[in-house]
C-alpha cells in the first residue's frame, strides 16, 4: 500500500475518529522503513513520479501488538464551537444559532456517510477483525446522535434566548422613540 493508499484507507475507515495528514504519514512512513518495521518496493508509473508501495513485516506486526498493549493516553478535547458558547453572552444569539445549525447540518450529513460505512463493515462478518470494527463503528453512531440531540436542545435554548434578546431591543427602541417625541 503506498502512502497515498493509507491516507485514503484511514479516510474511509477510521476517519470518523482519527485523521492523519499525508504530511504525517510520508514522514512516518520513511521512519518506519528505516527502522524495519515496513518494507518499501518502488513501482513506476506511466507519466507519473515513482510509487512507494510499504507492507508491514514481523517486526511491524510485533512492534504493533505492543502499541496495542499500551493503555490509551486521555485525550484532551478542543471544540471551538463549544468555547464560542461558553462566551456566547458576549454576541448576539443569532450568530451561535448559525453555528450550532451548521453543526447539526455537519453531523446529519456524517450520520447518512457513517450508515453507508456500517453497511460496508456488516458485510465484511469473514474477517476477523470485524467485531472489533463494529464495535468502534457503534460508538462513532452513538456520538453522532449525542451530538445531534445536543444541538437540538441547544437550538431551543438559543432561540428563546434570541428572543428575548429581540424583545428587549425592541423595548428599548420604543422607549428611546417615546423619549425623543415628547423631548
Amino acid at each position: 500500500m503506498s502512502g497515498y493508499d493509507l491516507g485514503q484507507a484511514i479516510r474511509t475507515s477510521v476517519g470518523f475518529f482519527w485523521n492523519e495528514s499525508y504530511g504525517q504519514i510520508y514522514p512516518n512512513l520513511k521512519t518506519l522503513a528505516s527502522e524495519g518495521f515496513v518494507t518499501s518496493k518502488t513501482g513506476r508509473q506511466k507519466g507519473k513520479p515513482e510509487r512507494h508501495i510499504y507492507s508491514i513485516t514481523g517486526k511491524g506486526r510485533e512492534r504493533l501488538a505492543a502499541w496495542l498493549a499500551v493503555e490509551p493516553q486521555p485525550e484532551i478535547p478542543r471544540n471551538e464551537l463549544l468555547l464560542k458558547l461558553f462566551f456566547g453572552a458576549q454576541v448576539p444569539a443569532e450568530i451561535l444559532i448559525r453555528y450550532v445549525e451548521e453543526m447539526v447540518e455537519k453531523q446529519s450529513a456524517l450520520v447518512q456517510k457513517f450508515a453507508q460505512a456500517w453497511d460496508a463493515v456488516s458485510v465484511q462478518e469473514h474477517y476477523p477483525d470485524t467485531p472489533y470494527w463494529k464495535m468502534a463503528a457503534r460508538f462513532g453512531e452513538l456520538e453522532l446522535e449525542v451530538h445531534l440531540r445536543w444541538g437540538e436542545e441547544t437550538l431551543a435554548e438559543l432561540r428563546k434566548i434570541a428572543k428575548k434578546q429581540r424583545s428587549s431591543t425592541e423595548s428599548r427602541k420604543g422607549k428611546s422613540h417615546a423619549a425623543k417625541k415628547y423631548s
